[in-house]
């Protein structure tokens, strides 16, 4: 059986355990329970069959292209390797391809309470509380005892009557470090939120790296990230 079959089990068991408690056993085969329990539809208390709602809009609501990527997801403290995930950045979901055991190809739309973290695209991400934000998936950077936290998002322009489309991906920044928070979004804000003593290290940082955020490869914006802390740990010019 293939990770991405255990997990789908995973969140059978997990809804027909909560929904029908105490009647596991002697009722048959699992998938015979799960199918008294959820028919076609499917519906799971920690994950739903997926529809596409976006079907009359322009663009995607995803994290990179919108395609399905290999990755894992850690649930309950376990993890489940070589899924095909993609991330709604609109919903901020996490969404499921799997196989069937007939062979069908099925997703899934993830409850995020039920993941703590997922790997995507070579990238980490975690569901976590920050500062006075709600809990959320977050792209994490982290070098020493420093933590750099990244949210991504994408919103949905327009109206029914005259169209929707999905705008730019959006990203939103955290740096961590002890008992202190750096928030910022752009160029002016990552310079606001340093420490007096380091603003000018920082204007320079972004000059020597030549590195806008609107502009940021992922890539780019993890080595950018990653030049910061260190600025952070060790202080004095870049």
């Amino acid at each position: 059986m293939t990770s991405a079959t255990r997990l789908v089990y995973l969140f059978y068991l997990m809804a027909f355990t909560l929904l029908f408690p105490g009647s596991l056993c002697g009722q048959g085969g699992f998938a015979e329970m799960v199918d008294r329990a959820f028919g076609s539809n499917q519906e799971l208390v920690n994950g739903i069959q997926f529809t596409n709602q976006y079907i009359r809009s322009e663009g995607h609501p995803y994290w990179i292209d919108g395609g399905f990527k290999t990755g894992s997801v850690c649930i309950n403290d376990q993890w489940f390797e070589q899924l095909q995930l993609r991330y709604n950045l609109f919903s901020q979901k996490l969404e499921l391809g799997y196989l069937t055991p007939e062979g069908h190809m099925n997703q899934i739309i993830t409850v995020p309470e039920n993941i703590s973290a997922f790997f995507l695209g070579g990238y980490m991400f975690r569901r976590v509380q920050i500062v006075e934000e709600e809990s959320a998936y977050y792209q994490v950077v982290s070098a020493g005892a420093t933590t750099s936290y990244i949210r991504w998002s994408r919103d949905l322009l327009g109206t029914r009557s005259s169209g929707t489309s999905f705008g730019p991906i959006e990203r939103e920044y955290w740096i961590h470090q002890g008992e202190q928070w750096l928030h910022f979004k752009n160029q002016k804000s990552y310079v606001r939120a340093f420490p007096k003593e380091q603003k000018r290290a920082s204007k320079n940082l972004l000059k020597q790296q030549n590195f806008y955020f609107w502009r940021a490869t992922t890539r780019e914006m993890v080595e950018m990230l990653l030049a910061s802390i260190r600025l952070l740990e060790e202080g004095g010019e870049p």
